[in-house]
């Protein structure tokens, strides 16, 4: 999948980190949504070959379970590549999402972009 290919992602790299925002997405409780996300996710990492990923949810309000399983997914698939996989931004809705479910001990969550950017191993 190309990078024109790319609908709910938007992707730049800062300094060979593949910083990834979501487009139109908000609220990625859809299941048809959140198939597309994971896929273009997973097209990143595989399709790109782009391993040390920073996933920006400053413009997402809510996620579903199945987002969640989506992007523990993906955390597995990076760290089998030898990669890292980041997230920041997330608002006082996700934060809370994430903490209840624990998946805050699963990722490297950070406040903001800048902090998490800091925080790549370089290859």
């Amino acid at each position: 999948m190309a990078a024109a290919e790319l609908k709910h992602l938007r992707l730049r790299d800062a300094d060979g980190v593949a910083v990834v925002g979501f487009v139109g997405s908000e609220l990625m409780y859809a299941t048809d949504l959140v198939l597309d996300i994971g896929s273009e996710l997973k097209s990143v990492l595989k399709d790109m070959g782009r391993n040390r990923i920073l996933l920006e949810f400053d413009d997402v309000q809510y996620v579903s379970s199945t987002m969640l399983a989506q992007l523990a997914h993906l955390e597995r698939e990076v760290r089998a590549a030898k990669g890292q996989l980041k997230i920041c931004g997330l608002g006082p809705i996700l934060s809370d999402t994430f903490r209840i479910g624990r998946f805050d001990s699963i990722f490297d969550i950070h406040p903001d972009e800048a902090s998490a950017l800091k925080s790549f191993r370089k290859p």
